[in-house]
């Protein structure tokens, strides 16, 4: 049973929630079985029943006593009382749906025959799995469904409205606390990784003695391995600092040409492996920005142009600039993105299925760094591609905006 849940459990990630949210019961099911299943809300003084097939009504109330129930700690002082509340005759399982220790909703299933003590192990991994996949997409149906209670004044004390300014108030500060956490994580990581990258690079030139071919290609394995690991968490750190606010731009007059030659010579190690061949149509550009951003910038779309490029292909960078915006196109021949991917190229964590993404090793947040610098510059990105055509990424940032 374990190993048909493990199988099937991966098939959650795969769903498009816009498009058949439904489809998590499916796999649910095929899971555990069960007849009936839904997930209701919690809302101040009753639960909205949103998605399943339970035969029940849409909005069920409950009183303060249960509401309590269910935000304590205990998994099970509410169960029996929910399956009084909804009228239900079978057995059933019942999860909490959280996000960062909120409780916003409940997942049942229901069947006849009695549950066992496995499907219920593996009904909890589930519950945890589907909070995560739902919470971005229902968690707005929740507070629009809360706020619409406070504004018709079903709320009849203030008690239901203050849970809801802990609740917010907690999702924030769990928010910092995992924002520094990261951020701490990340600089801890960042300084003995920097020493193994910096040795990698002391024994590559041979200071001390000479190398066999063997040992040069494991020495550049581990230079190139500790580079790729330190952008991840460079990004990782980066996400962090936008999420709580605080990363701000650091200005400067920058040669843009510069900045490009730093980044190619940077990448280097991963061109010459493909062997891409570099194609630069460049103009003398200097503008007001952040340097360090505009690397990172450039750092992001190149790198993923030779990732998803193939061996003895090329890249193009142009620049050119008009009375108000200084334009940087990169322009690879790979194998493209389809067009139900774009729109979505540029959210957290999001990578587009294809042979390469799965033997490529990525945070997913790249492309949603380089959307969030561009912004800071108060410019804007845009994206061109084909399938087994290519892909051209636009970035048009206000030349003279920080100037005066």
């Amino acid at each position: 049973m374990y190993k048909n849940a493990i199988e099937q459990i991966n098939k959650f990630y795969e769903i498009n929630l816009n498009d058949n949210a439904n489809k998590i019961f499916d796999i649910l099911n095929s899971i555990i079985q069960f007849e009936t299943c839904g997930i209701l809300y919690i809302c101040p003084n009753n639960l909205s029943f949103e998605m399943g097939n339970l035969n029940i009504p849409k909005n069920i109330p409950i009183d303060e006593n249960f509401a309590n129930k269910i935000y304590e700690n205990s998994t099970n002082n509410y169960t029996k009382e929910l399956k009084k509340i909804l009228n239900l005759k079978s057995n059933i399982l019942v999860k909490k749906l959280t996000t960062k220790g909120t409780i916003f909703g409940l997942l049942v299933i229901v069947r006849e025959k009695e549950f066992s003590k496995e499907e219920a192990i593996i009904f909890k991994t589930c519950a945890s799995i589907i909070s995560n996949l739902i919470k971005d997409l229902e968690l707005s149906k929740v507070l629009k469904m809360q706020v619409e209670a406070l504004q018709k004044g079903i709320i009849e004390t203030n008690k239901a409205y203050e849970t809801i300014k802990k609740q917010n108030k907690k999702i924030k500060e769990n928010e910092k606390l995992q924002n520094e956490f990261v951020a701490n994580i990340s600089h801890d990581l960042r300084t003995p990784l920097n020493s193994v990258i910096g040795f990698s690079e002391v024994l590559s030139s041979k200071i001390f003695g000479d190398l066999t071919p063997k040992q040069s290609e494991y020495i550049e394995d581990i230079r190139l391995s500790g580079i790729r690991l330190l952008g991840m968490i460079n990004e990782i750190l980066d996400i962090s600092k936008i999420s709580s606010h605080t990363i701000k731009l650091n200005l400067s007059d920058v040669d843009l040409n510069l900045a490009i030659d730093e980044v190619c010579n940077i990448l280097a190690p991963a061109i010459n492996k493909k062997q891409i061949q570099i194609i630069k149509e460049t103009q003398n550009i200097r503008l007001k920005a952040d340097y360090i951003k505009i690397q990172q910038i450039l750092f992001n779309l190149l790198g993923n142009a030779i990732k998803f490029s193939n061996p003895q292909s090329k890249i193009e960078i142009t620049t050119q600039t008009n009375k108000n915006n200084t334009v940087i196109k990169i322009k690879d021949h790979g194998i493209g993105i389809d067009k139900k991917y774009q729109k979505r190229i540029f959210d957290k964590f999001y990578q587009v299925e294809n042979a390469l993404s799965k033997t490529e090793t990525s945070t997913g947040l790249g492309l949603t760094i380089t959307k969030e610098f561009v912004r800071l510059h108060h410019g804007k990105i845009e994206l061109e591609s084909e399938p087994n055509k290519g892909t051209t990424f636009t970035i048009s940032i206000p030349t003279n905006y920080f100037h005066g």
